[in-house]
């Protein structure tokens, strides 16, 4: 008969407490999706002691935007931290997956007379092991929030690579067309100084090209910190340790694409990849199960228990006991409503970002469209007429028509013209970057406040009074 009572109790106990769980981490789901938005891949590995030799092979060539993902995508750091985040994710879900271990209890009593008497009692949580499938399925809803929340980083970090290397194109192209201006500054400053040496101009004429010349020389050490800083944040994305390693970047941006999307296409573009919806609907449904253990609450723990004793005289009793607390002072009132606020928010977080996506899609489009106009703009008219004028008058110059003044002015002209060409493109190209965060739902922290899995499986498992 004990038998009839204790092995079934064990064997229901040991089949909810087996389960299923995933065999890796995610990276490899995490890895397509990724793939999937960025065109690059990500792997999870140990810290590297060496340099890896595919490193090197990526930077021997120009360094485009998308080498510098691929080598901060193969070689940083940080990244490497963030995915280790699903490991700790699928250990939570380990945790929510299984039942709290039953107590044992032995008592011993003095004195013996003629037998010694004792106790045994082995006690499990009965609540605990009746809430095991719905908080395994709140374990596995959170795992899947988890694996979202990491891809969305992983393609935020590779946008942000793309902004950094951007901001480092335009730095150096600034720097060159600085450089030319303090060249053009340098030449006219001691023309004016020839000429003021044989009086052909005057004091004022004179201190106006020497201040020209001098801001020239600042402006070009301004740009070159630029430089030096957007160099190092780019160094710092990649994971680059070894500071004597030579890098090339292209001399300038790439050409404008042929075509850019409609927004009926961004639109179908970003019910497939927005990353914050998906994450919003696995917090809903995460908030939605919580409510059902948050209804319990005021039972606490309810503990059953098998126990067997012998008395002094020998006698031996076995039998079952529980225990169940009485909801006097703690009616789970609290719990109840946090998960029903809870779940609120969670709704309303979601139906916010999907009302919000497609604003946000014709804002970025928007911004995006006008970019490319200002860089048409300057391609196509302001740099070549700057150029123009300065081959009509480089002929009126040697025709003695003008003086070298005006012949240095238009060369700076030119100069400044490219130069906010450059700032044009970079305008486009991070336009564009915004645009794909848009399209991919990057999410910020203000952005949508989310249910953390830590405390929805720490609620789940720990069950600690009026919080279940």
């Amino acid at each position: 008969m004990k038998r009839a009572v204790f092995l079934p109790a064990a064997f229901l106990i040991l089949a909810e407490a087996c389960v299923s769980l995933p065999r890796d981490t995610g990276t490899n789901e995490v890895s397509t999706a990724v793939s999937q938005r960025t065109a690059q891949t990500v792997e999870w590995h140990e810290p590297a002691t060496v340099d890896d030799p595919r490193i090197r092979a990526l930077l021997q060539d120009e360094l485009t935007a998308d080498r510098a993902v691929a080598v901060a995508m193969a070689n940083s750091p940080r990244l490497q931290a963030t995915l280790a985040e699903l490991g700790i994710a699928r250990a939570e879900l380990l945790q929510a997956s299984i039942v709290r271990n039953p107590l044992f209890e032995a008592e011993v009593r003095f004195p013996r007379d003629p037998f010694r008497p004792f106790e045994l009692r082995v006690a499990q949580t009965l609540v605990d092991l009746i809430q095991l499938p719905r908080r395994r399925a709140i374990g596995r809803a959170t795992f899947e929030a988890a694996k979202l929340r990491v891809t969305s980083e992983v393609v935020r970090f590779a946008a942000d690579v793309r902004a950094q290397h951007a901001e480092l194109l335009a730095a150096s192209q600034r720097v060159a067309q600085d450089r030319a201006n303090l060249e053009a500054a340098k030449a006219s400053a001691e023309l004016a100084q020839r000429q003021h040496d044989v009086q052909n101009v005057t004091d004022l004429d004179l201190e106006n090209e020497q201040a020209q010349y001098e801001q020239a020389k600042l402006d070009l050490a301004r740009e070159e910190r630029r430089l030096l800083v957007a160099r190092e944040a780019l160094v710092r994305a990649m994971g680059l340790r070894d500071a004597s390693i030579d890098w090339r970047l292209p001399q300038t941006f790439p050409p404008l694409p042929a075509t850019e999307q409609d927004q009926q296409q961004l639109e179908q573009l970003a019910a497939t990849r927005r990353l914050d919806i998906d994450i919003a609907r696995r917090e809903v449904d995460i908030a939605r199960q919580q409510v059902p253990l948050a209804r319990l609450a005021a039972l606490g723990d309810i503990t059953v228990d098998a126990h067997y004793q012998r008395d002094a005289e020998g006698a031996r009793t076995v039998g079952p006991g529980i225990e169940v607390p009485i909801p006097i002072f703690n009616t789970g009132a609290a719990a109840r409503s946090r998960a029903e606020a809870e779940y609120l928010r969670a709704r309303h977080t979601l139906n916010a970002l999907l009302a919000e996506s497609s604003s946000q899609l014709r804002a970025a489009r928007a911004t995006v469209e006008e970019a490319r106009a200002r860089v048409e703009y300057y391609r196509d008219v302001v740099v070549p007429r700057r150029r123009r004028i300065v081959e009509l008058t480089t002929l009126e110059h040697n025709a003695m028509l003008v003086g070298p003044f005006q012949l240095l002015q238009a060369r700076q002209n030119e100069a400044q013209a490219r130069r906010d060409f450059v700032d044009a493109q970079l305008d486009y190209w991070a336009a564009r970057n915004e645009l794909d965060r848009a399209l991919n739902g990057i999410i910020t922290p203000t952005s949508f406040i989310p249910a953390t899995n830590q405390l929805a499986i720490k609620r789940s498992t720990t069950l600690p009074e009026g919080g279940h």
